[in-house]
């Protein structure tokens, strides 16, 4: 028998929602609504609603996809006389995840897909890992390079000992804002916590959480959050971390550069790079890294991140898979690192 399509409604209809389909240089899907509307997505998903306090993105989205939209004052919608939906997608400023988390769990909801961060503190998240176990919800958090071809790739590999043992990671997030941190001033929480979770997540992913050693903040005047976010962290397996989150840039740049024994392999938002020991031309008796292309690394026409978290939704709602990546408890633990780094700044 045919599985019933997940009944799923959109709350926030702004850039990663919806409104970065339209960008010409990504590779698409690569919103929300994005992947809804692929042929695979129509197939397993039945779009129900999309929800925004601002009439104007509602018609915005209307115009764009055809959709039907509910704009509801305040974001809330707890009120409404919603059809069953099996999946809530929660794609709202930062500061409101939280709670509109906590409404879709009350009205029965029992699948959520959150975008980064789930919330503003570890305290925020823990509350809603609690309430989320006694309604039996599962909760997703969209830190989608966890899905990427491309990651998984490197990941698996490192697991498998091919690319030799980590030694070390340097994990970069540059932006071209001048004052990046004036612009989550009235939210609270900077760069670190809005873009440098994305770093963070796949520190944890890759070797577990880190303990922090050193950290250093930058603000360019009293009273706002920072504008940069260094950081100097160790595993219990001794592998050193860096962590540099800052903006004014002339460019954007998410890159982790990953030293191991004998490899060198750099994950960026630019592609990716592999280096391996040879023997080296330049000095006798010496080994120098060489570039390379591993074996097996996915084309870029088979790379989706998007596609992937919802295929795993997709899996677990039907009961075809019970593991899932992105934990809640696992994005406790990177709220606490994010955490520690501003309790410990210098």
């Amino acid at each position: 028998m045919k599985p019933t399509k997940i009944k799923t409604i959109l709350i926030g209809l702004g850039r990663i929602a919806s409104k970065l389909e339209k960008d010409p240089y990504r590779k698409k899907p690569c919103t929300h609504m994005g992947v809804l509307m692929t042929s695979w997505g129509k197939a397993h998903f039945e779009f129900v609603s999309g929800f925004d306090s601002n009439p104007e993105a509602c018609e915005l989205f209307q115009n764009q996809w055809k959709q039907p939209t509910v704009n509801i004052p305040n974001g809330l919608f707890q009120k409404l006389n919603l059809p069953t939906v099996n999946l809530a997608i929660i794609a709202t400023p930062s500061h409101t995840h939280e709670g509109i988390a906590k409404e879709c769990i009350k009205m029965g909801i029992r699948h959520l897909l959150i975008e980064k961060p789930v919330a503003m503190s570890s305290k925020g998240a823990k509350t809603l890992e609690q309430l989320s176990k006694s309604n039996q919800t599962k909760i997703w958090i969209n830190h989608e390079r966890r899905y990427h071809p491309s990651y998984l790739f490197v990941r698996d590999e490192l697991k498998k000992g091919n690319f030799g043992q980590i030694k070390s990671i340097r994990a970069s997030v540059f932006t071209s804002a001048k004052n990046p941190g004036i612009a989550f001033s009235k939210s609270g929480g900077g760069p670190l916590l809005h873009d440098g979770t994305h770093a963070l997540d796949l520190i944890h992913w890759l070797v577990g959480k880190p303990k922090l050693v050193h950290a250093k903040m930058e603000r360019p005047k009293k009273g706002i959050v920072e504008t940069r976010a260094s950081a100097y962290f160790f595993t219990n397996s001794n592998i050193q971390i860096t962590l540099d989150v800052s903006g004014g840039r002339e460019y954007f740049q998410f890159e982790l550069d990953i030293h191991t024994n004998s490899h060198r392999i750099i994950c960026s938002n630019d592609g990716f790079q592999f280096f391996q020991s040879v023997p080296s031309k330049l000095y006798k008796g010496f080994q120098s890294l060489e570039l390379y292309n591993p074996k097996g690394f996915p084309k870029p026409e088979t790379s989706n991140a998007f596609l992937g978290i919802y295929k795993e939704i997709k899996e677990v709602i039907h009961g075809e898979k019970s593991t899932m990546e992105g934990t809640l408890s696992e994005n406790i633990q990177i709220l606490e690192s994010i955490e520690s780094i501003y309790r410990n700044k210098k």
